[in-house]
């Protein structure tokens, strides 16, 4: 019996001793809790990692709904709130952004909350873009959130590494 207790502790601490401590890692990912910086960038154990193909309004970037103005970046962070609150994330690190004026350093990742691929969601839910330029995986979703009018294609807009380029929006009703 003695014998069978010891190999008993003696497994169960080279176990605990193999847990990672601190943050999740896994040699090519970050899993844990986020904060979200804005719609399609998340701070994840104080690393900036950008959601891969897709591109949100930045904060402060305005849209229009019938000639009102209002901050579609900050509801497009609301909205990726919304898809992680209380859940943790997974993200597999893909690609080391470029450091450019327009856009904050950071990773890009494929990140999934309680299995749910985020990029796909703010796709869907019409508060993001698909970046062709990256892929055509999340198209097929933004053409339909345009086709029901979910998220930013209620109303006008302008895309967002367009606004990044200085282009700004004319909200009055005859703009959309």
């Amino acid at each position: 019996m003695r014998n069978i207790l010891s190999l008993f502790l003696g497994t169960a601490l080279a176990v605990l001793a193999a847990a990672p401590s601190g943050p999740s890692q896994a040699a090519n990912g970050l899993q844990g809790m986020p904060s979200v910086v804005d719609g399609d960038t998340i701070s994840l154990h104080g690393r900036i990692l950008r959601l891969h193909g897709i591109d949100a309004p930045e904060l402060g970037q305005t849209c229009a709904v019938k000639g009102q103005a209002y901050d579609c970046g900050e509801i497009s962070r609301s909205a990726l709130m919304d898809l992680t609150a209380g859940t943790p994330v997974a993200c597999e690190l893909l690609e080391r952004a470029e450091v450019s004026d327009a856009e904050p350093p950071g990773d890009v990742a494929r990140c999934t909350a309680g299995g749910y691929d985020l990029s796909e969601g703010m796709a869907y839910t019409g508060w993001a873009l698909a970046d062709r330029t990256i892929t055509a995986r999340y198209v097929r979703l933004e053409k339909d959130a345009r086709a029901k009018k979910r998220g930013m294609w209620k109303g006008a807009f302008v895309a967002p590494w367009d606004w990044r380029g200085g282009k700004r929006l004319d909200p009055s009703p005859d703009s959309e």
